[in-house]
């Protein structure tokens, strides 16, 4: 059961809705657990096995950091007066150490259970083809991948870094850790939430709100629009374009790229609209995981734009780590005198973002078009970080600002061309085939294909093409009415009843009618599901 199918939109969420409403306030994060461990026992019984491993390991792990901070706070404040100070360092560092092994070991017991379950196929593949020998050095495992794994493994590791760190206390219920956890409308996609950021609504119980329940299915909806009238429709064409024996080229290659980028936004936006929404019913604020990316006038700003909550997640446990680390030290006290600040900025900018991309790369799975993709946009960004002060020379001789709007919109076209090119080795098949694509749009470019006819052949017809347009439209003024910081359902929900209702049921006939589903349509996971 996932959320656009029509068992979850008309029985699973209202009975939920219902129970959750019918349950005494201070139990209803139980039904929501309850609720979340049924959505996932609907894909398989040995599914819920990792996700509550995962969940007990985190809460020993916070439970142990919690009480050793705890024992540091009482015997550092009985170590009063200046007399004190050497032993308050000492005790500090005992506990430090005793509070780094903790965390150590329980990120360890995730990392190492993601690590195998996701890696290690290519891993071994990779390793085994290296040393070429008969047999294999490591043998072949038929591993299951439990579903959202790689999302609730960063919420656990996120929540158990926290608590380290003294943000946020030891949850001593181990049932509310696991809702934070597996909570039903996160447990796919996500967004990865951060435990301070969305507990107390968690767990407060908050009842159902009329406006709540109808900005919370108007996102739904709107989601689930996204998802079946235009990614899905556009899904025979990507896959098609991208066939490894068709050998796709000249102008069709840009618009494989495109149409790839298209499809998989409205897929995973689509997503995030819809676990968005459903949270929302319930009076719990889930982080937004997109905000109008392709309006992003650089490579940097586009990641602050799409997959928020990754970027998030990679800033302030991957990026800000590396950065105060002894390696970033030592470089920023080498440079001192000796390299210009701005150089001195970029390389130390660089140690702190290499780690990052190539996790980001790996994050999204075991694939060499994967890790390419994030070593891919470490380059771009620092090439830009490189070459900013050139620019900005650039426009001050021009006497104009990169506020200025031709210069927006170039500045916002070039971020196109790199995103449509990552995505373009982020869907090849290969590395290989990756660049042969790149290599052939100069072969047999033909600007005729655009109106000769010959994107009937791609398995949508004129009016899949028809709607896919006119709905991408609708999609673009409502982002554009977005970007202006206006909430486009609190804005519709202060419309007249009439007005309201009529929009509300004609984006419901829009998905009933023009949605790809039930019998003649094949079905479309979820792209970001996957990893």
């Amino acid at each position: 059961m996932v959320y656009y199918k029509l068992v979850f939109g008309v029985l699973f969420l209202p009975l939920t809705i219902i129970a959750y409403q019918i349950f005494p306030k201070k139990y209803r994060w139980v039904l929501l657990l309850l609720a979340s461990m049924g959505f996932y026992l609907t894909f398989s019984l040995i599914n819920l096995v990792f996700p509550i491993m995962a969940a007990i390991v985190t809460y020993i792990t916070g439970r142990v950091l919690g009480a050793i901070g705890e024992k540091k706070k009482t015997q550092l404040a009985e170590l009063k007066g200046k007399e004190n100070k050497e032993k308050k360092a000492i005790f500090k560092s005992k506990f430090q150490r005793k509070s780094r092994i903790v965390l150590t070991i329980g990120i360890f017991i995730l990392l190492g259970c993601l690590l195998h379950l996701k890696y290690y196929g290519f891993f071994s593949e990779n390793i085994n083809a290296l040393f070429s020998k008969e047999g294999g050095v490591l043998p072949e495992l038929n591993l299951m991948l439990p579903l959202g794994i790689s999302f609730y493994t960063m919420q656990a590791i996120s929540y158990m870094v926290d608590v380290y760190w003294g943000k946020i206390e030891a949850e001593r219920n181990p049932l509310k850790l696991m809702l934070f956890l597996c909570f039903f409308p996160t447990i796919i996609e996500g967004p990865i939430a951060l435990y301070k950021d969305i507990h107390e609504d968690l767990f407060a119980g908050h009842s159902i709100d009329p406006d709540n329940l109808m900005k919370g299915y108007i996102r739904f909806c709107w989601g689930v629009m996204k998802k079946l009238v235009i990614a899905d429709r556009l899904n025979p064409a990507v896959v098609l374009l991208f066939t490894v024996d068709r050998q796709t080229k000249g102008l069709e290659v840009i618009i494989a790229a495109i149409l790839f980028t298209v499809m998989e936004y409205m897929d995973f936006s689509a997503c995030m609209d819809m676990v968005i929404g459903c949270a929302m019913i319930f009076g719990i604020k889930l982080p937004e995981n997109f905000r109008q990316p392709f309006l992003a006038r650089n490579a940097s700003e586009f990641w602050r734009r799409w997959h928020i909550t990754l970027g998030v997640w990679f800033k302030t446990y991957i990026f800000y780590p590396v950065s105060m680390s002894k390696l970033a030290k030592n470089w920023g006290k080498f440079a001192k005198g000796k390299v210009n600040k701005h150089l001195t900025r970029v390389v130390a900018s660089a140690i702190a973002l290499l780690p990052v991309w190539l996790c980001n790369g790996l994050w999204h799975g075991p694939k060499w078009t994967y890790i390419f993709y994030g070593v891919f946009y470490f380059v771009v960004i620092v090439l830009e970080l490189i070459l900013e002060p050139a620019g900005d020379k650039i426009l001050e001789k021009l006497h104009t600002t990169k506020e200025n709007k031709v210069v927006n919109a170039i500045r916002v076209f070039k971020t196109w061309i790199i995103i449509f090119a990552g995505e373009l080795f982020f869907r090849a098949d290969s590395l290989t085939e990756g660049f042969r694509m790149m290599g052939d749009i100069g072969k047999g470019f033909k600007l005729s294909i655009l109106w000769n006819g010959e994107a009937l052949n791609w398995g949508l017809n004129i009016y899949d093409w028809l709607i896919v347009l006119v709905m991408l439209i609708v999609v673009l003024v409502v982002n554009m009415i977005r970007e202006k910081g206006v909430d486009v359902t609190d804005a519709l929900l202060k419309k007249p009843l009439i007005l309201r209702w009529t929009l509300v049921l004609s984006l419901i006939v829009v998905i009933t009618i023009f949605g790809l589903y039930g019998p003649g349509f094949e079905e479309v996971d979820l792209i970001y599901a996957g990893f």
